[in-house]
């Protein structure tokens, strides 16, 4: 099933944490995007979104990271492929 730009947002953000061995490590956001195939723009869109909704969390202005609640959005993801 596809997934949203928001959803693969998530996903590479998760499997980014996932590789790093912690779950609250912080990434920039533009390099997530990058690799979801995301314009710049577009990140700073669904970024906002994904704060609100409480899936992410800022550190600074472009490094964010996954919240409890965004972490089992993306296992949930998983479990669907």
């Amino acid at each position: 099933m596809p997934h949203t730009k928001d959803e693969l947002f998530i996903l590479r953000l998760y499997e980014a944490a996932a590789a790093s061995g912690d779950m609250e490590e912080s990434f920039d956001k533009y390099a997530i995007g990058e690799k979801a195939k995301i314009n710049p723009k577009a990140v700073d869109a669904i970024c906002k979104l994904l704060v609100q909704a409480n899936f992410i969390k800022k550190r600074g202005e472009e490094q964010v990271y996954l919240t409890k609640h965004g972490e089992n959005l993306a296992l949930g993801l998983l479990a669907e492929n």
